[in-house]
């Protein structure tokens, strides 16, 4: 499924809307380029999910932040800075995926899908200064799970 966005705020829109199909225990990953969306689109979810989201900055060099929205933690995650999977393993990074009622948003994602046995992936594309194209994929997910982000992010 893609959807293509034509500003800030529509990728913050589009976190927004995508954020009703989430539930504990989902991981979510986020991969593109520096300044594609992601934490804009990260923004969106958690204001969604009824966090504030001015509260909201990037993790880059606490690595996770943490949210409490209702019901659920959310679990905002950036691995640019980790290069080793033994960095990651320091980090605890089993107390954060598919914890029971939390979500974890996983920027930079990419460089641990291969550990992961289930995800949501949003990959960010630049089309040009303000447009960007996103691509949803899941691994380990039932096909239903997309269908139904489709449902929502109908344009």
């Amino acid at each position: 499924m893609v959807r293509i966005t034509n500003s800030e705020k529509d990728t913050f829109n589009l976190g927004k809307t995508f954020s009703k199909i989430l539930t504990e225990t989902d991981v979510v990953i986020l991969h593109g380029q520096l300044g594609a969306g992601k934490t804009t689109f990260v923004k969106g979810i958690l204001e969604g999910l009824g966090v504030d989201s001015k509260k909201v900055v990037s993790p880059s060099f606490t690595i996770i932040r943490e949210y409490k929205a209702k019901k659920i933690n959310i679990y905002h995650i950036d691995l640019y800075r980790i290069n080793k999977g033994k960095e990651l393993v320091n980090l605890g990074y089993e107390d954060y995926f598919y914890s029971p009622r939390g979500i974890s948003l996983i920027e930079w994602g990419e460089k641990i899908e291969h550990i992961l046995d289930r995800f949501i992936k949003v990959e960010f594309s630049f089309l040009n200064l303000n447009q960007r194209r996103v691509r949803f994929s899941c691994k380990g997910y039932p096909q239903e799970k997309l269908r139904r982000a489709n449902e929502f992010l109908r344009d």
